[in-house]
């Protein structure tokens, strides 16, 4: 304002304020004799005026009609400095809808649209518009004229080819006032200009939010009514669904390509937001023609340009890193590893707690993931839909680069439906007929057989890759597991890589020809030695130097022990990056162990060895540290990997007296009080060795108390990996210096250790020591509050908490306010998971946003008071006599969705009623007051959308234990029934009945227009055998035809299946067996004369009930296993099934064609993700 040339004019707050009233009133109203500088000064002291007296109407001496009056002339002014101090002045003066009544009955939003209109230079003008127009919906947003919603619409719309700058305020106030009063905006086409914004804008949070509020009005049906689903919400889709896609029709023929690549990103941000929200998955995957069969369809028309906009899409959708460009497999499958080397894991930044937070997996057995339930019901739609088939047109019809992503996405899309979907949902799913036909027939073109045969091996390998799971990227990490308790279930280590390549033959004259052949002896190039057989003399049986006085091992050990010494600088002085870096550290903690292994020989030279290591590292506290000690050394040379050697010689009780014989810890502990030696402490905090008590403890509690904030917080952190890596007896100490961490005086550090502590309380053990601890956690707020509600779920912790009067406060608490505060909390998680968004910083209301998604993130269930209590039966009780579930039920059957603090309540409740469900215990209680039907209505019927994405959520809470699944299999809902920890989950033994009715006849959609999936190589009777790998077998049958090949036994109508037993016993029986790897186990021929059909002998009986503890998706009622007869018993199938989307899947060595049908959200059967 004061650059405007404001005149300077004096206010006196003394006077009456009517007085001052009337002198600015007069001024701002004269039509001549004041200067426009002069008004300007009398319309802000009006604002002083205000701010100091109080909006008092008695107080001003005039009516609020009087005064907008007059401030409506100073927006006729010519002066644009004058009209934006007027519209500041209406902005400070309307301060409720009685004003902003007056205001409009005045017909002042004429002109504040005129304001808004203008485009002159008067950027200052329009923003103090804009701030009055946001002021209006923030006082009364259903009293918002159309007058500024068309200018704001306008702006919004065409703002862009103007060049406006306000064009981006103009479309954020809009969505503002779509999501208080949709009605105006619909009425004067602004969604149609929300939606044109999103395709125009390619900042991931701008396009989130513009699409977010579409989404918005589609959750509730007051609001959804203003939208078209079809012809709206699908313009998102465009730009790949429209192959001759113009945004702008004036867009120059030179721009086109620039311009059609940035509408495919903004349309790929905004597919992937719709599918982060449950209105978007409900209305994109509804029954007939929806944008998902349409996606889906685009594969298979050979348009790559639109392929590869579409795999980006899905690999977004389903949370999966995008592989580089490339057309070696094996070199995009590394690129997308999580196991892969991350700029955070380097010791500067995140080092090892970062890569073990990806790497070892979550204590969680038990607690259900709510991203696996959203993921769940995504793959399953698009399953359903038709895109595994699409996907193969892809890897078959693209070129190598597209294939390969094509491929790797099949890949991951079937791991991933093997892990979190239904065996009834997924078990049909890894045969790919469409794929295998390619591959085996002769009837298509070379070219497309080579490529599908490519992509089977290429499939093999990634299966090979999955198996063996995640391994650790760094030597420290892989250090931490190998002398961790749970070492023994890791198969391999890095010291065991290669020793069979030589064979080992124990006599001396092998060894001496290898101490010959390594160079070692005769070769001062340290370098060029055989360090192979360098690591393979170390780990030669029974050879140390106690076994071995010969003059020639003790030259090899001096000339090892010269190269590895920090004073000679030849091994400190390597860059991490070198091409030996790694084998040249393995070895030497191999040499480290070999002179252990020597007893008092090797003593010396282990001694000296590291004495100089000691000395190396007292070095950094003094004036002149060595270069390696500095913090471009450290972290760029072999010198770090120093520490690596001292670890391996604290995991050994000599090695312990060893280090405090030559000072180490004492230098250790001297360096926790000194400053800049984060670098330096983190690697000791990442490479002592802690399951023994001792002064590697110590060290570790005086870095975690003494150190500076970087590095308390890295010990905290790392107290995660020694709790994720299973270190021995972590129980009787780490959650002692757990709990001291939770009262540092960083907010950092005590948060990270009440996330820590909440992990660790997944073990029995660890949560039997937290209560021994008492800890205090009321200043951790709610968080330590919900720590603490943990102490519920077992005997011991609900006496110490119930003693105290604690229970019943909570219980009251809950009911009154708790409860409803889980459901923010909840969504909140969900959100930072799902989107951009970003939690607030503390004290900050301003709602943050991110560019960057983060990548499969995980959200498990937050403690509830409820679901703790269950897990006891005394908590049980509790719940029952206080009536709660009663409660709870009839606010889900009488829901009160007109009002948003209704549905909050209504997800408070289901919430409620799904953690008490999460105990068998608690189930009971449900079933006696008979909820569960009615959840599972507002699931499938519910008219607000996110209400049925709770109860989902909620379905897969209750579906946690096998009596959950069994009570909604009963209701024709099936559920994932395998630990999250089973990757390969066994099939069932008994072929589940109910599995026909579950299954839709109905076809998919997508038809793909390849020879190979036409009914002729699907027809068993016209395509002639074909010989090749048994691995990839396969026999498909036409069940379309008049006459089928195949009959099932007879049994009564009740038990009748579409589903026809194909291909011999004998074959199923070997496959079943191969692919399981199960050669102990034996399967009875279905036509074994020694067993009646349709019977079982009692030993039979006693030996499946025995085997069903291995299985993972049988019902606990046991029903007669199904089998199969020879043809002579026959029995006709009634229905035909179209054969273009018939497959073939193995399933406890019967062979079932089935078929996928269309799934729509909002009415179909759902799954769920639990595990057991």
């Amino acid at each position: 304002r004061n650059d405007s040339g404001e005149e300077n004019v004096p206010l006196d707050l003394s006077r009456e304020p009517s007085e001052n009233f009337r002198e600015i009133l007069q001024n701002v109203a004269k039509p001549h004799g004041v200067s426009n500088m002069r008004k300007l000064g009398h319309l802000n002291n009006f604002i002083k005026l205000l701010c100091s007296i109080g909006q008092r109407e008695e107080n001003f001496g005039f009516t609020y009609e009087e005064i907008i009056v007059c401030l409506r002339l100073a927006l006729l002014n010519e002066a644009k400095e004058v009209r934006a101090a007027g519209l500041r002045a209406l902005r400070y003066l309307i301060r409720d809808t009685s004003v902003l009544q007056k205001v409009l009955r005045l017909q002042v939003d004429y002109l504040i649209a005129r304001c808004i209109d203008i485009q002159q230079s008067n950027e200052g003008e329009r923003t103090q518009a804009l701030r009055l127009v946001r002021k209006i919906i923030t006082v009364n947003a259903m009293l918002f004229p159309t007058s500024i919603a068309n200018s704001l619409i306008a702006v919004g719309t065409d703002g862009l080819q103007e060049r406006d700058r306000m064009v981006r305020a103009a479309i954020a106030i809009v969505c503002e006032l779509a999501l208080k009063n949709p009605e105006v905006v619909a009425k004067r086409g602004g969604l149609s200009t929300i939606l044109k914004s999103v395709i125009d804008c390619q900042l991931s949070r701008i396009n989130e939010a513009l699409i977010t509020t579409v989404l918005h009005l589609l959750n509730h049906p007051r609001t959804r009514q203003y939208v078209r689903v079809d012809v709206e919400l699908e313009q998102i889709l465009a730009p790949f669904t429209d192959f001759h896609y113009r945004h702008n029709a004036d867009t120059a023929e030179g721009q086109l390509k620039e311009d059609r690549e940035a509408r495919f990103l903004s349309s790929r941000m905004a597919i992937v937001a719709a599918f982060r929200s449950w209105s978007g998955i409900i209305n994109l995957c509804k029954a007939g023609n929806s944008g998902i069969q349409s996606l889906i369809g685009l594969l298979c028309i050979p348009n790559m340009e639109v392929r590869k906009g579409l795999l980006e899409v899905l690999y977004e959708i389903f949370r999966l890193p995008v592989p580089i460009v490339t057309q070696d497999f094996t070199e995009a499958f590394l690129s997308v590893d999580p196991a892969r080397s991350q700029d955070t894991w380097r010791l500067s930044d995140g080092f090892v707690a970062a890569e073990a937070k990806v790497i070892l997996p979550h204590r969680a057995r038990s607690r259900p993931d709510l991203m696996d339930n959203y993921l769940a019901f995504v793959l399953s739609a698009f399953i359903t839909s038709g895109l595994l088939e699409g996907l193969v047109e892809v890897v078959t019809s693209s070129d190598d680069q597209l294939a390969v992503r094509a491929t790797i996405l099949l890949g991951e899309l079937l791991h991933m439906a093997n892990t979190i979907l239904p065996h009834s949902h997924s078990h049909h799913l890894h045969c790919l007929p469409t794929l295998i036909n390619m591959a085996a027939s002769f009837d298509i073109p070379q070219e497309k057989r080579l490529r599908a045969s490519a992509a089977v091996n290429n499939l093999k390998r990634f299966h090979e890759k999955k198996k063996k799971g995640l391994k650790p990227h760094s030597l420290y990490l892989d250090h931490i597991i190998r002398k961790s308790v749970s070492s023994h279930n890791r198969r391999e280590s890095h010291s065991r890589v290669h020793r069979d390549i030589y064979v080992i033959k124990d006599t001396e004259e092998a060894l001496m020809m290898n101490l010959r052949d390594s160079h070692i002896l005769n070769h001062k190039q340290n370098l060029e030695w055989n360090w192979l057989l360098i690591a393979t003399i170390l780990k030669w049986p029974n050879v140390n130097l106690r076994n071995n006085k010969d003059e020639q091992m003790h030259k090899f050990v001096r000339r090892l022990l010269y190269f590895y010494k920090p004073s000679s600088k030849l091994y400190a002085g390597l860059g991490l990056d070198h091409l030996k870096a790694r084998q040249l550290t393995v070895v030497g903690c191999q040499f480290v162990e070999f002179l252990m292994d020597s007893d008092e020989d090797g003593q010396g030279y282990l001694e000296d060895l590291v004495r100089d290591m000691v000395a190396w590292l007292s070095s950094s506290s003094g004036l002149k540290p060595e270069r390696c000690l500095q913090s471009n050394g450290l972290l760029t040379t072999l010198s770090q990997h120093y520490f690596l050697f001292l670890g391996t010689l604290s995991a050994h009780p000599q090695g312990v007296k060893l280090l405090e014989k030559c000072g180490l810890f004492q230098c250790l502990l001297s360096l926790c009080s000194v400053k800049n030696q984060d670098a330096v402490l983190k690697l000791a905090v990442s490479t002592l060795d802690y399951s023994r008590d001792g002064l590697a403890r110590v060290i570790l509690s005086k870095i975690l108390t003494a150190a500076t904030d970087t590095c308390r917080l890295y010990a905290t952190k790392h107290l995660r990996v020694l709790l994720r890596a299973g270190v021995e007896f972590f129980s009787s100490w780490g959650m002692e210096l757990l709990v001291t961490q939770l009262h540092d005086h960083s907010k950092a550090v005590s948060i990270e250790a009440l996330d820590i502590l909440d992990e660790a309380c997944e073990d029995k053990a660890n949560l039997h020591a937290l209560i021994q601890l008492k800890p205090a956690v009321s200043h951790l707020g709610d968080k330590g509050l919900l720590l603490l509600l943990r102490f519920l779920s077992i005997p011991k912790g609900f006496s110490y908490l119930n003693e105290r009067g604690y229970v019943s406060k909570q219980l009251d608490k809950w009911q009154k306010e708790y409860n409803l505060k889980y459901v923010d909390l909840i969504e909140e998680q969900l959100n930072e998971a799902l989107t951009t968004y970003r939690k607030p910083v503390d004290g900050d209301n301003y709602v943050r946003r991110s560019n960057q998604r983060l990548q499969r993130p995980n959200v498990y269930l937050p403690v509830h008071l409820y679901g703790q209590l269950v897990h006891d039966k005394t908590g049980c009780h509790l719940l029952e006599a206080q009536s709660v579930v009663p409660d709870l039920s009839y606010t889900v059957r009488s829901p009160m969705l007109d009002t948003w603090e209704g549905i909050k309540q209504l997800k408070a409740a289901l919430w409620a009623l799904g953690n008490i469900g999460s105990s068998n215990w608690g189930l009971n209680l449900l079933q006696e007051e008979n909820v569960i039907p009615d959840i599972l209505t507002l699931a499938q019927h519910c008219e607000v959308l996110s209400v049925r994405g709770t109860c989902v959520y909620v379905l897969g809470v209750i579906s946690k234990t096998r009596q959950g699944c069994e009570v909604l299999k009963q209701y024709g809902w099936d559920a994932v029934r395998h630990s999250r920890r089973t990757l390969w989950p066994v099939t069932p033994d008994e072929v589940d009945t109910q599995l026909t009715s579950e299954l839709s006849s109905v076809p998919s959609t997508l038809s793909l227009n390849s020879e190979s999936t036409s009914s002729r190589h699907n027809s068993e009777s016209e395509s002639q055998p074909t010989t090749f790998t048994d691995r990839f077998k396969t026999f498909l049958i036409d069940v379309t035809s008049d006459e089928p090949s195949f009959y099932l036994h007879s049994k009564p109508v009740k038990d009748r299946s579409p589903f026809t037993i194909l291909a011999s016993t004998r074959f199923v029986r070997t496959r079943f067996l191969t692919s399981l790897s199960l050669p102990s186990k034996k399967l009875r021929s279905t036509s074994d004369p020694k067993t009646p059909t349709g019977s079982r002998t009692p030993t039979e009986l006693k030996t499946g009930s025995m085997r069903r503890n291995r299985t993972v998706t049988e019902p606990s009622v046991y029903t007669a296993r199904r089998r199969c007869q020879p043809p002579n018993h026959r029995m006709h199938i009634h229905g035909s099934v179209p054969s273009q989307n018939t497959f073939v899947a193995y399933h406890m060595g019967l062979s079932l064609p089935l078929c996928l049908s269309g799934l729509s959200m909002c009415q179909g059967k759902a799954t769920m993700m639990t595990t057991n």
